[in-house]
């Protein structure tokens, strides 16, 4: 790639880094219970690690806490100046060893006292993301290190969301119902301004935890499985489900009030009994990935089952029965 080539692209990446990285930064529910877990954990014997180091904070945070040794770890090209500009700022310049590379490429002399990665991406919970985290485990953690974060796990709960999809304003004379029934195939990202409209029904369980100190491969993500039981069943109408960090062994992390962690939701129709079990039942895979919806203290009543898949069919389904004229492209002369 020429040099014009790569300020292009360089160019057109910046904006979505910075704009990512802003909101990471404005994320007060998440930086200052990191800010107190490394707090607690650095002295002037620390040698700091932080891999994925963003704007810098953290390293920064250690070095101005008196570590020993402090090295940041970033993949992201136009990152390493900020980090660098960062640490100026804050009188720590001289403290700070920057590197631009991969976590399972860099090659960084000595172990780690205290070791700060997110390297969570969009498959928190799976396999390159633990394979990441066992990489920096082996290589650079020193015995008895401490991880930040320990652990990460996934919580699900069934919810009454007021503010269901409608893909027309109320007032009109017209349905689209068809519409809304496939979207329900696809759970999708509830926005932090979204959540104040979210009722919680139960208590939030876990479907599935990873201990980042101790696992050495992939959980399962197939059938994963929760149920609840529920005195109004039906005022559920979706189940939302969301990531909790522990930073440490006192902090831990809700990310439902975190705006730069995701929460999902995924939307169902009401059931008509009115109290019993909640079943959820759901799979994560790329291209298989499903969930269902039931009720096993009421068997009469059929479960609903969501999933690309079953939008895909029913689309084509439709498609095949739609009486319709169709015109090819043009030929372009």
């Amino acid at each position: 790639m020429k040099k014009k080539e790569r300020d292009e692209k360089f160019a057109a990446h910046l904006p979505g880094v910075l704009q990512y990285h802003q909101t990471m930064l404005a994320d007060g529910v998440r930086n200052k219970l990191l800010f107190e877990a490394i707090r607690q954990n650095v002295t002037p014997e620390t040698n700091f690690l932080d891999i994925g180091a963003g704007t810098g904070v953290w390293a920064i945070l250690a070095a101005k806490l008196g570590a020993k040794r402090v090295v940041a770890v970033e993949i992201e090209e136009c990152l390493i100046p900020i980090i660098y500009k960062h640490a100026q700022e804050n009188g720590v310049a001289h403290k700070i060893e920057i590197i631009h590379a991969n976590s399972n490429d860099v090659k960084i002399r000595g172990k780690f006292d205290v070791i700060v990665s997110e390297l969570f991406g969009n498959d928190a919970i799976g396999a390159e993301t633990v394979k990441s985290f066992v990489n920096i485990r082996n290589r650079f953690l020193s015995p008895n290190g401490i991880l930040i974060p320990q652990k990460l796990a996934m919580l699900a709960v069934p919810v009454h969301y007021d503010r269901s999809i409608n893909d027309l304003p109320a007032d009109l004379p017209l349905t689209t119902e068809f519409l809304k029934s496939i979207k329900l195939n696809y759970g999708r990202n509830l926005m932090l301004a979204d959540r104040q409209n979210i009722e919680f029904l139960a208590e939030p369980q876990t479907l599935v935890e990873i201990d980042f100190r101790t696992v050495n491969e992939a959980p399962a993500l197939q059938d994963l499985s929760l149920t609840w039981k529920l005195k109004d069943l039906r005022k559920a109408n979706a189940i939302v489900t969301f990531n909790q960090s522990t930073f440490t062994d006192e902090i831990e992390m809700d990310s439902f009030g975190s705006q730069s962690w995701g929460a999902s939701l995924n939307e169902f129709v009401p059931f008509e009994p009115r109290s019993g079990d909640l079943r959820f039942r759901v799979t994560y895979d790329l291209k298989q990935g499903n969930c269902s919806v039931s009720l096993p203290s009421h068997p009469d009543v059929n479960p609903q089952n969501f999933g690309p898949v079953f939008a895909f069919a029913r689309i084509r389904m439709a498609q095949q029965m739609t009486p319709h004229r169709k015109f090819k492209p043009s030929k372009v002369k």
